[in-house]
């Protein structure tokens, strides 16, 4: 270790803390406008292996909110799992990068989880919350959740919450922020997304709408979850289980609710492994 890079870092987690930064394994889901800040922030910390999993491309839309892409990154073809593996080799070339440029639901994204020692996940849709926390809980990983939100009213609501699951204390599905009913949805074949919007119709206006995005509101929400992760894995102290960020009231608040006893992802299946069945949402079709 570096002692004269992260000196100012010492002081607060000392020598130890530092070390267990530079020894974890930490999985990046989603390289968008959270995860953009989240995996450079990991790579200043000094985290020693950076695992990051997207299927997806840089866009013109995502250039508003993208820490890692450059204004001459080519649009389309620039993946932003190889961004963001270039943004972490210019801070440090010493830390081990991987990147799964796969969906969440494939055989490779799902052995990278598996061998992380902690999980952030930065996405979107609800379905895949479900599978990350579902993996995360039977394998025994410490979860952040970020989700950012923005209404342009009137009057204008934005903000987000981390989510810190972990096995057997708590998790997104019994502090009440998983919404079961669109995971479904979310992980519909296409055989069943077509069989129900036969039966029950379609807002076909609706489908592929993007919601608005502010890059400060991610960076905020996403930092909030990066210093979360280094109260655990440091041991400076224990991470706070759900933190809301009200960004028109400047206000973060954080819920501290006990876990449900009879929880099934952070009791049930907590440490069951391949019990639990995971796999099975490798072949879905979403």
């Amino acid at each position: 270790m570096n002692a004269a890079r992260f000196d100012r870092q010492l002081a607060l987690l000392g020598v130890e803390g530092q070390s267990r930064l530079r020894a974890a394994k930490v999985a990046v889901v989603g390289a968008g406008g959270t995860g953009s800040v989240v995996v450079p922030e990991l790579a200043l910390l000094g985290v020693g292996h950076i695992i990051i999993i997207d299927h997806d491309a840089v866009e013109e839309s995502n250039r508003n909110r993208h820490f890692c892409a450059r204004h001459d990154d080519a649009i389309p073809g620039t993946a932003k799992v190889d961004i963001a593996r270039r943004t972490v080799n210019e801070f440090d070339p010493s830390i081990t990068v991987e990147v799964i440029p796969e969906s969440l639901l494939s055989v490779a994204a799902f052995q990278a989880v598996r061998s992380a020692d902690y999980v952030f996940g930065c996405v979107d849709l609800e379905g895949v919350r479900l599978v990350l926390l579902e993996l995360c809980m039977a394998f025994s990983k410490p979860y952040f959740d970020i989700a950012t939100g923005v209404e342009a009213g009137p009057p204008p609501m934005y903000g987000g919450r981390v989510c810190c699951s972990l096995p057997g204390g708590g998790c997104l599905s019994c502090l009440g922020e998983l919404d079961a009913a669109e995971a479904g949805r979310d992980l519909e074949s296409s055989e069943q997304r077509r069989d129900r919007e036969a039966i029950y119709g379609v807002n076909r206006a609706a489908l592929g709408a993007h919601g608005p995005s502010v890059v400060s509101i991610n960076a905020v929400v996403a930092s909030l979850a990066v210093t979360e992760f280094m109260k655990l894995c440091t041991g400076l102290s224990a991470p706070t289980r759900l933190l809301k960020y009200d960004g028109g009231m400047s206000r973060v608040s954080p819920r501290r609710d006990a876990p449900a006893a009879d929880c099934y992802y952070c009791k049930g299946i907590a440490g069951a492994g391949a019990d639990a069945s995971s796999d099975r949402f490798i072949k879905c079709n979403v």
